[in-house]
């Protein structure tokens, strides 16, 4: 998602996004005691609603602008998106099934067993790769949204809104509770994480100029509902993460924030953080595997180790620049290459 003028505020939401993303993947599942436990509970609302967050840039560029064209956007997205995508998957299916694996089988039968495991969300130890298939999903479709709320007017678009967060909402709370029928939100089309794709993109166009408040209140409120769930009734939590509106209602004020007043440019960060940015797409996609093979190895072999937050800490700050170096190698040799074959293919038909 390269822009020739960038907005330094995205960069720093990505940045922040991958660090958050990589945070929540080190942070142990069980906690040893009731501190770890507070920790966690407290720390990971925050870094979950950068799963939101992710969404919300998507849509915000997609929905804007770059869909006039369907078919150049279809084929811009199998070079950015599908691509590497494939490769990555590709690089999780032979550190395991193949470095690590004790079945012996040929060329061929492993291409089969990889792209089998690419189309139906098997590659193995790459369960962050949900992500993908929900973002290719929403690109499938965003020419389409894009067009509708572009023609709506901005009282409809609020309208919309309303309309799909309230209908969230009442699935959210009142489903669990066997007040709702399955089939009233089957059959919603506007729902899950496309909520979320349309929010990055409505949020921008209606609220970029207006007050700051009411969504800084509205995430402090969701975080502190967030956290009398946990803590005050624990028998009852749907949705409190990803989906649940106090989710969405932290994930906004988050992204407004930095709409409004992350446009300063310091050239000591906005350099590095527009590098981060332009690999934080590779940098997802191989953290998990660089998180579990690489730095907790070589944590588990310090003193770090014994102590809980610390550790967290350089797990994430150990898989970060991992993964980045990673992806800027891969990014800058093997994709660039594998990226010009489709556009050859492409132009020299056009040519024809």
């Amino acid at each position: 998602m390269e822009r020739k003028n960038r907005e330094i505020q995205y960069d720093y939401l990505r940045v922040i996004a991958v660090i958050a993303i990589i945070m929540v993947h080190s942070i142990p599942a069980q906690a040893a005691n009731d501190t770890q436990q507070l920790f966690s509970a407290v720390l990971m609302p925050v870094l979950l609603s950068f799963v939101g967050i992710y969404f919300m840039l998507s849509g915000l560029f997609i929905l804007d602008h770059g869909t006039e064209n369907i078919l150049a956007f279809y084929k811009n997205r199998f070079c950015t998106i599908v691509i590497p995508f494939g490769i990555y998957t590709g690089i999780y299916y032979y550190y395991y099934n193949v470095y690590l694996g004790q079945e012996k089988l040929g060329f061929f039968p492993h291409i089969k067993a990889w792209l089998f495991g690419w189309l139906t969300e098997t590659t193995p130890m790459a369960p962050h790769m949900w992500f993908m298939y929900v973002i290719l999903g929403l690109y499938l479709c965003a020419p389409f949204l894009s067009r509708m709320l572009k023609a709506m007017t901005d009282q409809e678009l609020r309208i919309f809104l309303v309309m799909i967060l309230i209908i969230q909402t009442l699935f959210v709370y009142l489903q669990p509770l066997g007040f709702l029928p399955g089939e009233f939100f089957q059959y919603m089309i506007f729902k899950g994480w496309l909520i979320y794709f349309v929010l990055g993109y409505a949020l921008r166009r209606l609220y970029q100029n207006t007050s700051y408040f009411p969504f800084l209140a509205a995430g402090l409120a969701g975080f502190a509902l967030t956290m009398i769930q946990k803590f005050f009734t624990p028998a009852f939590t749907p949705g409190i993460h990803d989906l649940a509106p106090t989710m969405i209602a932290m994930a906004s004020a988050v992204f407004l924030f930095f709409e409004r007043y992350g446009t300063v440019s310091i050239p000591v960060f906005t350099n590095p953080c527009g590098l981060i940015s332009r690999h934080s797409y590779g940098m997802y996609l191989i953290h998990y595997l660089v998180l579990g093979q690489f730095s907790a190895a070589i944590i588990e072999k310090t003193w770090i180790r014994h102590f809980y937050v610390p550790k967290i800490i350089c797990l994430t700050a150990l898989t970060f620049f991992i993964s980045l170096v990673i992806a800027w190698l891969l990014d800058e040799t093997v994709l660039k290459l594998l990226k010009r074959i489709p556009k050859l293919i492409w132009k020299r038909g056009n040519d024809r």
